[in-house]
């Protein structure tokens, strides 16, 4: 931030609000915009507004009367006070800039390392949408209450269609403790693939998400018409349930928090990221692989 000059009566004096220390401007930004507030954090802003010597506690208490009335006349003036905020304005502007910088740089930093050191995750009996000699495999982690993995699910069937003979994807079960019926509907799905009705289970879970209940999964059973003793005694085998659990547990091992959760390749996609950041990725893999 450039060097600043306010003059106030007889005196200027030059200032860099990069002197404005975090601590006094956190301090100040609750009060800065009250006209005559004197409180100790304005004080300590407008006393290095103003150049005010502050070197040692002898100095201080020597000019203390001297320094309140230049700083009562300094705060009297409401330009001044607006020059306070105006300084702070400037400096959170700047800090929220760097930090969004600097997490930009993080970020790709380590897509990098991700491109050159990408995550092995096992497919093995998960649900697989595409050709089985894709390019591009994509792995989904998802919660069948969860209202982004809903919207997520949209844009999965749009890479679908944007890359039906480069891209496969395969669906592993994350259900999130708080969402109560997440489980059981990733119980429903895995009842329904043992009778190959998985992805159709899946859309029909996600269209009903406000309405999951273990008799909406017996009706939706019967709408594709399961077997539908099969499927309730599918739905209660406990080795059903250690699919899911043994999804979740994949989950936990590569780092995945929450859901949606993606990997593309091996690189890691968290949220329910828009379609371009998925073509983005499938695309830098295409041509790697030409």
């Amino acid at each position: 931030m450039t060097n600043r000059s306010i003059q106030s009566g007889s005196f200027t004096r030059a200032f860099s609000s990069a002197d404005l220390t975090v601590g006094v401007l956190q301090r100040t930004a609750r009060v800065i915009r009250r006209p005559l507030a004197v409180g100790s954090a304005v004080v300590l802003v407008a006393g290095a507004l103003l150049g005010t010597d502050m070197q040692s506690a002898h100095a201080q208490d020597a000019a203390q009367a001297d320094f309140n009335k230049k700083m009562e006349a300094f705060l009297g003036k409401e330009e001044n006070v607006a020059k306070i905020g105006d300084a702070l304005e400037e400096y959170f502007k700047n800090k929220r800039m760097e930090q969004q910088k600097a997490a930009e740089q993080a970020a790709q930093q380590q897509l990098e390392e991700e491109f050159k050191n990408p995550v092995d995750v096992a497919i093995g009996d998960s649900p697989v949408l595409g050709p089985k000699d894709a390019k591009v495999t994509l792995v989904e982690f998802s919660d069948f209450q969860c209202p982004f993995c809903s919207r997520a699910a949209e844009t999965m069937k749009d890479v679908v269609k944007e890359y039906p003979k480069d891209v496969k994807l395969v669906f592993k079960h994350l259900p999130l403790p708080f969402h109560p019926q997440a489980q059981p509907a990733a119980r429903a799905a895995v009842a329904a693939q043992r009778q190959g009705k998985f992805w159709e289970m899946h859309d029909l879970l996600f269209e009903n998400q406000q309405n999951l209940s273990d008799e909406l999964y017996v009706e939706l059973a019967e709408k594709l018409g399961l077997d539908v003793a099969k499927f309730k005694k599918d739905f209660e085998d406990p080795a059903v349930a250690k699919v899911v659990e043994d999804d979740a547990a994949l989950a936990t091992q590569l780092g995945v928090r929450g859901t949606p959760g993606f990997f593309v390749n091996g690189v890691q996609v968290r949220g329910a990221q828009p379609l371009p950041k998925f073509k983005e990725l499938i695309d830098r893999w295409l041509a790697e692989k030409k």
